[in-house]
């Protein structure tokens, strides 16, 4: 055969080949299209994914805090389902839907709609129950898993909630969801032409998230957040927090808010009440943050407790005049004394001395200006400026507390430095994290870090005794408590103006700070009251209005913990 019409008879064969493939797709998509359709109809496979129970939450003593319980979601192909109006009655009966909502979702075009998620398994059974009696089809149910919370609002806005999809969206369940949730489960639905469910097929089986132990004592949590709560109704105050801190460990104990919601109803709460601002909101420290100013010129060697100072008032620096509260002046006297009255123009005196370099350093080696690292969501670093940043006044307001900004965490830790004796701890809200087989994957505040001291161990102890002295005789007497030291200072910061330069005469911040017993501090307790009423002259110091809050609280750990007086311990 030659060469062209060899050519010839492979093209004929190509041409019967197409014409042949052509003709069975046209008899497959045109004259057998229902015929196919019907086929297809008959068997519908769809993927569902499907989480693996979230590991469950705890607080430090094992008091469980969040767990999953097994729950049915209800769905419906809208394509296939039977007898739509007795489906109707049954979502109404079951499901308490309304018939407009009833109907809006069985009359929805779709192969896939859900009906409702996560509701209780008997709710599910009986639904589906009655479906099969009444021959009813199309109804889909898929085991999933719903979370609870146990304690309600207690933590809420530490522990968070997971939305409806399993994947955190507040706090501890958002910042360790990815370990919370695990690896979920991948399945295969077949259905029948009537919707019916023929089988399901687990593709890939998953894992269980891990378990988280906190840090938090859920007994504590509640005498704080009870504390808070009390107080802010009682000064009809904006708001206000109370952090309770371990200051050998860094374990936060309680994380208290005026402000919580029902985890369990998460969705009726507003952004308000979730948002977490003992990480979030700073402020002004006022004159809980003259302890560490004072501690620089201590620690510089250039004053002694016992140093006399003028705490005559009003200052005048750079044309701008310091007073002390309720315009007072005190004359002459030691550091000791005046710091225990929280003197402004004596603090500003003791630390004029110190260098702008060398405060800057000492004070953000307290982890002032910067992040610390606790496990929460939306922490922010507060503001210390570099000393080149600096204006005429800036050293004299930061020495008594303003032109600085903290968060309450912050501030919590760098007490905890006071009281632990010169190191900084990361303050840390997670005590540990189980993998599903109870291994434990984490363990954090069992072996704390140690570097170097920010401070001297015999500064610290000079400034821990004049620190004793604001509850024994000073500022902070409202705080004190029979058969225990406390070591503290008041604080009252004055607000800034609202859209504006300058302090206001009418908001302020009302804080108290401390730890106990002062020999071997156990508890570093931060009380932070904002905006308290003033409205009928009430008082909004923080040695009247936040020193009982404190107390308070101390006296619930002292009752929970059983610790024993002074002149009890130290007689055995």
């Amino acid at each position: 055969m030659n060469p062209r019409k060899k050519i010839l008879v492979i093209f004929g064969l190509l041409l019967v080949f197409f014409f042949s493939v052509a003709a069975k797709l046209f008899e497959t998509q045109v004259l057998d299209h229902r015929e196919w359709l019907q086929k297809a109809s008959q068997v519908q496979i769809r993927e569902v994914i499907q989480s693996q129970p979230r590991g469950r939450i705890y607080d430090r003593n094992g008091q469980l805090l969040a767990f999953d319980v097994q729950a049915t979601s209800i769905a419906l192909d809208n394509y296939h389902m039977t007898k739509p109006e007795l489906l109707e009655g049954l979502l109404e009966k079951h499901l308490g839907l309304s018939q407009s909502d009833a109907r809006k979702l069985i009359y929805r075009e779709g192969f896939f709609t859900w009906i409702e998620r996560k509701v209780d398994p008997d709710v599910a059974d009986a639904l589906q129950k009655d479906a099969q009696e009444m021959g009813t089809w199309g109804l889909i149910f898929i085991p999933e898993w719903k979370r609870v919370y146990p304690q309600g609002s207690l933590a809420s806005n530490v522990i968070g909630f997971s939305g409806m999809d399993d994947h955190g969206l507040e706090g501890i369940e958002l910042q360790f969801d990815e370990a919370l949730r695990g690896h979920e489960e991948h399945d295969e639905i077949v259905r029948g032409g009537g919707g019916t469910q023929l089988s399901t097929r687990i593709v890939d089986p998953g894992l269980p998230g891990s378990d988280i132990y906190l840090t938090l004592d859920s007994t504590i949590q509640h005498i704080a957040e009870d504390a808070i709560k009390n107080a802010v109704r009682q000064r009809n105050a904006k708001g206000g927090f109370v952090i309770v801190l371990d200051p050998q460990s860094g374990d936060i104990i309680a994380l208290a808010s005026h402000k919580t919601y029902d985890l369990n109803h998460f969705e009726t709460s507003s952004a308000s009440q979730r948002n977490d601002w003992l990480v979030a909101l700073t402020f002004e420290p006022g004159s809980t943050f003259k302890p560490f100013t004072v501690l620089a010129a201590l620690d510089a060697g250039n004053i002694k407790p016992d140093d006399i100072f003028n705490g005559d008032q009003p200052m005048t620096l750079f044309g701008h005049k310091f007073h002390n509260a309720e315009y007072k002046s005190y004359g002459y006297d030691t550091v000791a004394n005046l710091f225990k009255n929280s003197v402004n123009t004596a603090i500003i005196r003791m630390t004029q001395s110190l260098q702008p370099d060398y405060l800057y350093q000492f004070l953000h080696r307290f982890g002032f200006g910067k992040r610390t690292g606790v496990e929460l969501p939306g922490e922010v670093a507060g503001t210390l400026h570099p000393p080149d940043a600096w204006q005429g006044t800036d050293q004299a307001a930061i020495s008594i507390g303003q032109a600085v900004s903290v968060t309450g965490i912050q501030l919590a830790a760098a007490y905890g430095v006071l009281a632990n004796g010169g190191w900084l701890r990361t303050p840390h809200i997670i005590r540990q994290v189980n993998d599903f087989n109870s291994k434990t994957t984490s363990d954090q505040g069992l072996s704390p870090s140690k570097t170097a001291p920010v401070a001297s161990k015999p500064s610290l102890d000079e400034l821990k005794s004049m620190m004793a002295l604001v509850v024994e005789d000073g500022t902070g007497t409202n705080a004190k408590i029979d058969g225990f030291d406390v070591a503290a200072k008041t604080g009252t910061g004055q607000k800034a103006k609202l859209g504006g330069r300058g302090y206001a005469t009418d908001r302020y911040t009302s804080l108290f700070a401390g730890f106990f017993p002062v020999e071997n501090p156990k508890y570093v307790v931060i009380v932070v009251l904002d905006e308290v009423d003033i409205s009928q002259g009430q008082d909004y110091y923080g040695g009247i209005v936040a020193a009982p809050v404190f107390k308070e609280v101390a006296l619930g750990i002292i009752g929970h913990e059983h610790l024993l007086p002074v002149e009890q311990t130290t007689d055995k």
